[in-house]
């Protein structure tokens, strides 16, 4: 199948696309890391004054209210970030060219002690690679409805999830918790779980039950984690 048909089926027929990818061929993966990369690099251009504006703002309030920095040194400090903001943001650029295909390299990962370790499968890391790229086409979907509603509502956060009845105060673990439970992270969990169904040729729902208490975990740590630091962070 062509690239284009791949990613159609991917929303219609992911079984098609994940019986075309099962045996790993550097190809085969390379294609969806390389759509994800330019995707993050288009979404970034899409957003980046907000992204910035909102950063400076974020950093500005946990400056002013941080009981760590002395006060005669805030003032020094948020000139050195206005600085900084004015020139090219290379990071932000680089972030998000890279950021989807670390993130497949860590779910290809996770997919695989998944598979191999808990579930007793002999899967190859290419293998599971290929799966876990192309089940992150539905990102192209994702960024088509989140980015127009940043852009009205101008505020990076929108949610097409649990985080949309805003529980728990901002940056709190319930509210982190909530956020994160999102229609496109399960959707791409269950995409991953028909692949991983079809190259250890079993069935689909004990690899979705485990690929989604796995994901939750992973959740649960990320949100202690910010939780934590935005703690700090006061």
């Amino acid at each position: 199948m062509s690239v284009l048909s791949n990613i159609i089926n991917i929303y219609i027929a992911p079984s098609k696309v994940f019986e075309a990818v099962k045996d790993f061929n550097l190809k085969k993966a390379i294609v969806p890391l390389v759509i994800l990369a330019v995707l993050g690099v288009v979404s970034f251009w899409a957003i980046q004054d907000l992204a910035t504006e909102v950063g400076y703002d974020t950093a500005l309030e946990r400056i002013e209210n941080s009981s760590r920095i002395p006060d005669d040194q805030k003032e020094e400090i948020i000139t050195q970030m206005e600085e900084r903001m004015e020139g090219p943001q290379i990071t932000g650029w680089v972030a998000s060219a890279l950021g989807g295909p670390v993130t497949v390299f860590f779910m290809a990962l996770i997919a695989l002690l998944v598979g191999n370790t808990i579930m007793g499968g002999s899967a190859k890391y290419g293998q599971l690679l290929n799966v876990t790229a192309w089940a992150y086409m539905i990102n192209i979907l994702e960024s088509i409805i989140k980015i127009p509603l940043m852009l009205s509502k101008w505020s990076l956060e929108v949610y097409t999830g649990l985080g949309v009845f805003g529980i728990g105060e901002k940056g709190s673990f319930i509210n982190s918790i909530f956020n994160a439970i999102d229609i496109f992270a399960i959707w791409r969990i269950i995409l991953m779980a028909i692949g991983m169904g079809i190259i250890y040729n079993k069935k689909t729902r004990p690899y979705a039950i485990a690929m989604l208490i796995a994901w939750f975990l992973l959740r649960l740590i990320g949100a202690g984690f910010s939780s934590f630091f935005g703690g700090l962070a006061g």
